[in-house]
């Protein structure tokens, strides 16, 4: 697709990653408003402490699939061709199962630490993990093949089928537990209908005969992606997710509630809008594009996603207190509360999100791990100190955030400066080329 965008006539990288990311974007804004739109539904037919169990729930499922791949997935954005994306693939569902399989036996042997309403996540987290991987590798895929379009119908699919469930569930009274089925139900919608999309019978075929002595000599040649990117994962969606998990041990399930629905909102932005931004960026830098033109294109991402994205952000901080409990009710007056405290940080999550994959395009892993360690102690360094000084949990909510702002700040300098040395590379190999 964006081959097709890009043939012909020469048009502004800028102008092309908004063209395309404009349709993503459109998927996107169609499935998270399904979610936003559910919220006040979901507020009703749910407690808060039936948020807060989901909440964490889905913060672990988020943390442990980022890495239930061994960060493999990330492989496919620089294969070079589809006969390596084949092994490469059978690597990721090795990879799954492997991880998948030790987290269940974990869980069990936790499970008498477990507290009661918790206990069922034994079972269900490494289904979630399971399917979180596997659909970001069809997202790997989908970018570095030109199934843009396909991608982008699946960020319809996955957020609305688990609104839909989810308030089914919630009629029915099933449960606060029926939160996390609705959950895997909609990751295995999204699986199977992306993947008879984007993988052909042939691709399909290519992956089950791929040999396992060419499959494990592909683990080694991609020997950084475990070694660097997966530190560097984990870190990074421990940064999003363990917050929640934290504030529900520390404040109790409902305030991990309230931080859910007002995490769901500030970050909602961030999903339609600057997400699409770096997918398409990935897409149009496997497209082959030189350093000096992608240096220019994240600068202009930059400048588009301050003025698109952070502002409204930080609007929404803002204006929360007045609209939350209209909208949610009076027993989710925190959440507003929390909303103004995230809006912060979610700006310069906004800033950071378009070039979040800069260290991977460019294999250098270890950057990103060396930012990632940085982000993580500027995130919960703050928030022990708050913790141990017993302050409010808004104040070290306040004080958590504040430290991820700065974080999310870090990285996007970390990605303009890899692009900007990258750029001088080439510019003297040129000037050396010329002259010879």
């Amino acid at each position: 697709m964006i081959a097709k965008v890009m043939a012909g006539a020469t048009p502004s990288p800028i102008r092309t990653i908004i063209r395309v990311a404009g349709g993503v974007s459109a998927m996107a804004i169609i499935g998270q408003f399904t979610l936003v739109a559910a919220i006040p539904l979901l507020a009703r037919l749910y407690s808060p402490a039936d948020f807060g169990i989901f909440t964490i729930y889905l913060s672990i499922v988020n943390i442990l699939g980022s890495i239930a791949a061994l960060r493999f997935e990330s492989s496919i954005y620089v294969v070079e061709n589809k006969v390596r994306g084949q092994v490469a693939f059978k690597l990721v569902l090795l990879a799954v199962f492997v991880t998948s399989v030790t987290t269940l036996a974990a869980g069990y042997l936790l499970l008498r630490v477990a507290p009661g309403r918790l206990s069922h996540l034994v079972w269900l987290v490494p289904i979630g993990m399971a399917g979180a991987a596997i659909a970001e590798a069809m997202s790997c895929w989908s970018l570095r093949f030109g199934y843009v379009r396909d991608f982008a119908i699946g960020r319809v699919i996955q957020p609305a089928t688990m609104a839909f469930l989810q308030l089914i569930f919630g009629v029915a009274q099933l449960g606060g537990e029926a939160m996390a089925y609705a959950h895997i139900l909609s990751q295995a919608v999204l699986i199977l209908v992306i993947g008879t999309r984007i993988l052909s019978w042939e691709d399909a075929s290519g992956i089950v005969r791929a040999p396992w002595l060419t499959v494990v000599a592909a683990a080694r040649r991609e020997y950084k992606f475990p070694l660097f990117d997966l530190p560097a994962a984990l870190a990074g969606f421990t940064i999003i997710n363990l917050p929640a998990i934290l504030i529900g041990s520390l404040f109790g399930a409902s305030f991990a509630g309230f931080f859910g629905v007002a995490a769901r909102f500030v970050t909602a932005p961030i999903a339609l809008i600057a997400n699409p931004l770096g997918n398409v960026f990935v897409a149009i830098a496997n497209e082959g594009r030189n350093d000096r033109s992608l240096l220019g294109t994240a600068r202009g991402l930059l400048i588009l996603a301050a003025g698109v994205i952070a502002l409204p952000i930080l609007g929404l901080g803002l204006a929360a207190p007045y609209f939350v409990v209209p909208l949610l009710g009076e027993p989710w007056m925190v959440a507003g509360q929390i909303m103004s405290a995230l809006a912060c940080m979610g700006a310069a999550q906004a800033l950071a999100t378009p070039l979040q994959m800069v260290p991977t395009i460019l294999r250098r892993q270890e950057v990103r791990l060396l930012v990632e360690v940085a982000r993580t102690l500027l995130m919960f360094g703050p928030l022990a100190v708050g913790v141990h000084a017993g302050w409010q949990p808004l104040h070290v909510i306040y004080l958590m955030a504040a430290g991820g702002a700065v974080g999310f700040a870090l990285s996007a300098a970390a990605s303009l400066l890899l692009l900007t040395r990258d750029a001088q590379s080439d510019g003297v190999c040129t000037t050396t080329e010329l002259v010879e």
